[in-house]
C-alpha cells in the first residue's frame, strides 16, 4: 500500500477504536452493512447476516462493540471507499 500512497494511515483500532461517525462514514461511502461485514466473523455466522444483513443501526452498534465485524482493509477518501486489497480500485481512489 505505500507505494500507492504514502500519505495513506494505518490505524490500528484495537488501540485506537473507531467512533460512531467514522463507522457512519465507512458504511456510506462503501455502500452499506454488507459491503463492510466481515463474514468470517463468529456473530455474523451466528446470526445468519451474510444471507440478510442487519439494519445499519444494528450493525453500528455491534461494530462498536466488536470491530473485527469490519472488513479490513477499508480504505476512505472523501466520499468513497474501497474495501479489500483491491489495487486497481484503490489506486483510483487515491489518484
Amino acid at each position: 500500500m505505500q507505494e500507492l500512497a504514502p500519505d495513506v494511515v494505518e490505524r490500528n483500532y484495537a488501540k485506537q477504536p473507531l467512533t460512531r461517525a467514522e463507522i457512519q462514514r465507512m458504511l456510506k461511502a462503501a455502500g452499506g452493512v454488507a459491503a463492510v461485514m466481515n463474514t468470517r466473523h463468529k456473530l455474523v455466522k451466528e446470526h445468519g447476516w451474510k444471507e440478510k444483513p442487519p439494519t445499519q443501526s444494528v450493525f453500528l452498534e455491534q461494530a462498536l462493540e466488536e470491530p473485527n465485524l469490519l472488513r479490513r482493509p477499508i480504505t476512505v477518501k472523501g466520499s468513497r471507499a474501497v474495501v479489500g486489497k483491491d489495487e486497481q480500485e484503490l489506486r483510483k481512489l487515491l489518484g
